[in-house]
């Protein structure tokens, strides 16, 4: 779902699976005050009086649906049920179900806009290799996929999509969706009418194409993927971002795979996979193929791989003849100068955070001694090492002693002249995540930065309690120490 404008991203696939171990959860304990939670949550987005996501809401409502008590499950499925309106047009597509009067009137020109954007972007996605939204049988009429014009932007949204065919909890994953977009879009001033139309069809259609690969997939990675399929088909629109101010670039210390129940940064997260998609190549039907290869991977249709979000990511990726821990390493680099690591970072003007902690080397001070920074999973941090004007140095000598490489640790220095492109100089470590490099660090050098990434996928999955990340899981990778000594040579 898109919400209000809120101003304030080489392995074989058996080494891959190796990294992403699983163990079982035990049933819920705790299920009626999380179905309570999912219903008072639901209420709040459909009052306007949350920034929660709608479209995974109400999957979390219908998750817990039959836990609720009576008097609860009525008033549920008041919220699940599908909009009412006064009149129905179908296309070759969709169907558009909408008003001629009251709060939610929209205007036959409008619905005929609205079809035609619908049709463009499910065309784009069918172009591009990916499934059709699911056919609903007669639900809203017909099996077309359903577009219900309400008055949304009274609550501060755009759309959203639901299903009212819950996949069973042991699967097969896929279901129909149907979806509701705003009236008109007047109320959002960010963008013209029709570009806030354009952008919100990517996406929640996006999110229908989801559901027909795996209704229950990590929301993180639902999130991620619709925000970057939303500027592949409108690139010029560029309201996605908005959502780079809490992303890997500005919060490279944040886990990257985590669901914020009542933030943005999910969204931001699309900055990874666009990326993936400019660093590896391969296209079809006008967008990149790594995005579609990645739902293919997530499939959870019947006879689907069924992986979950960093799952897909790795092994799609070890396909590719890479690994998640190389691009991981790679993404973490490039996002220290977005302005020349992506092709629109600079007329764009993206964002990048300060390094973790700068260390200032002078000729009284040729070295920093073992230090230790922690880094959690899906994270990274970056120290810069400073040297005094006059300082009598040819080399930067790094030693670096990280957790097992197994576990995901990478690293990579670039060095910063005073003049011309940085430098990236890789740092390979052995099997037990140590190395020893020397780099420039002469009076032509203005600093060299260390980006210390930490790639880890290890997980004990499906938790009782939805975690947020990957799989609903724990990370084992979390908080791992990553030591670093740098000394200046003459």
């Amino acid at each position: 779902m898109r919400l209000r404008r809120v101003l304030v991203l080489a392995a074989t696939s058996a080494v891959a699976a190796s990294l992403l171990g699983v163990v079982p959860a035990q049933a819920d304990p705790d299920s009626a005050p999380a179905a309570a939670r999912a219903l008072s949550q639901a209420r709040a987005v459909l009052a306007g009086e949350s920034h929660r996501d709608a479209t995974l809401t109400l999957r979390e409502l219908r998750r817990h649906r039959d836990d609720l008590s009576a008097d609860d499950l009525a008033s549920a499925d008041r919220l699940l049920a599908r909009p009412t309106t006064g009149r129905t047009t179908c296309f070759t597509t969709v169907c558009v179900h909408w008003s001629a009067s009251g709060a939610d009137k929209a205007t036959a020109a409008y619905v005929d806009e609205v079809a035609t954007t619908a049709e463009h972007v499910l065309s784009t996605y069918a172009a591009a290799g990916y499934r059709a939204p699911e056919d609903d049988g007669v639900r809203g009429g017909s099996g077309l996929l359903d577009i219900y014009l309400q008055d949304l932007g009274a609550q501060g949204l755009y759309g959203y999509c639901d299903s009212d065919g819950q996949p069973p909890v042991n699967g097969p994953y896929d279901t129909w969706a149907y979806c509701a977009f705003d009236n008109d879009y007047h109320e959002f001033p960010t963008h013209t009418p029709l570009q806030n139309l354009q952008v919100t069809a990517a996406h929640e259609l996006f999110h229908a194409v989801q559901f027909a690969y795996d209704y229950f997939e990590d929301g993180w990675f639902m999130e991620a993927t619709a925000t970057w399929a939303e500027d592949e088909v409108y690139d010029d629109v560029d309201d996605n971002l908005q959502y780079l101010r809490r992303s890997p670039l500005t919060q490279p210390a944040r886990s990257m795979d985590h669901f914020e129940s009542y933030g943005l940064r999910q969204y931001g997260d699309w900055i990874f996979f666009r990326y993936l998609t400019e660093s590896l190549a391969g296209r079809k039907g006008g967008l990149p193929t790594l995005v579609r290869d990645l739902w293919v991977r997530a499939d959870g249709a019947e006879g689907g791989p069924d992986d979950y979000s960093i799952q897909a990511v790795a092994h799609v990726l070890a396909d590719r003849g890479t690994s998640l821990r190389a691009s991981w390493v790679a993404f973490a680099d490039a996002n220290r100068r977005p302005g020349t690591s992506y092709d629109e970072g600079r007329a764009n003007d993206y964002p990048t955070a300060p390094p973790a902690r700068t260390i200032a080397l002078s000729g009284s001070h040729r070295g920093t001694g073992w230090t230790t920074q922690r880094v959690d999973h899906l994270a990274s941090a970056t120290y810069r090492l400073t040297r005094a004007a006059g300082m009598a140095a040819r080399q930067l000598r790094l030693r670096l002693d990280l957790p097992r490489t197994r576990r995901g640790s990478g690293a990579v220095a670039t060095v910063y002249r005073t003049e011309g492109r940085p430098e990236t100089v890789p740092l390979r470590l052995s099997a037990r995540g140590n190395t020893t490099r020397s780099v420039a660090f002469g009076r032509d050098v203005r600093y060299v930065e260390v980006t210390l990434a930490n790639a880890g996928v290890a997980y004990r999955c499906w938790r009782p309690s939805d975690t947020g990340y990957s799989c609903r899981g724990r990370s084992e990778d979390d908080d791992l120490p990553m030591r670093l000594r740098a000394v200046a040579l003459r």
